[in-house]
């Protein structure tokens, strides 16, 4: 059970979502190749209570009737029977995000209000601490890259995040989002130098 202090938290960031929420229009719609900022399950249902605005996109382009540079269809979820709904559907995302017609630097806020809901109510569901993975300075494509992080998180026990991260960057569009995604799941390290051996 919350204290009065941690009430009186909860309560300042109900003030501050409905905020920014007011200036949201909502409904669904269209959105670019963008990154998101992707929520994990728990923080979704927790958006959802909290009346945060959340949706899903379809990874597949739109035929036809899209705005220009808009060509994936998003998805306003507002209960927790239609986001299962959409979420089984193959060509749409694996995870919510904030919704999509919020400014960037607002869902990353929306998402951090979450956490720190997430650190009163349900402190146990809190996103373990990303490890550090050897990315800077190291050679390859973004698939390289990938692997990289993919085995930092999976020494460091996170399979089930490997699996997400994987999944979202295959699904990323560019290589600029892949590396946002990468970020989202692990910390930047230096690469380990690479040695090499004469052969005489």
């Amino acid at each position: 059970m919350a204290t009065q202090e941690q009430e009186k938290a909860l309560n300042a960031l109900r003030e501050l979502i409905r905020y920014h929420r007011a200036s949201w229009s909502e409904g669904s719609g269209y959105t670019g190749n963008e990154q998101l900022v992707y929520l994990t399950m728990a923080q979704a249902w927790l958006a959802l209570r909290y009346e945060l605005p959340i949706g899903i996109r379809c990874t597949c382009p739109a035929g036809i009737g899209h705005p220009p540079k808009k060509p994936y269809r998003y998805i306003t979820v507002t209960d927790s029977e239609q986001m299962m709904r959409w979420l089984s559907y193959p060509d749409m995302d694996d995870l919510p995000s904030i919704h999509a017609e919020l400014p960037q630097r607002t869902q990353q806020r929306m998402r951090d209000y979450i956490l720190q809901i997430m650190e009163v109510e349900c402190p146990e569901l809190l996103p373990p601490p990303k490890p550090v993975a050897p990315l800077l300075g190291a050679k390859g494509d973004i698939y390289s890259l990938l692997c990289i992080a993919n085995r930092a998180l999976r020494k460091a026990g996170q399979q089930d995040q490997a699996e997400q991260m994987w999944r979202l960057v295959l699904n990323s569009g560019s290589y600029f989002n892949a590396l946002s995604i990468i970020g989202e799941y692990v910390d930047f390290g230096e690469a380990l130098p690479q040695t090499t051996t004469n052969i005489s």
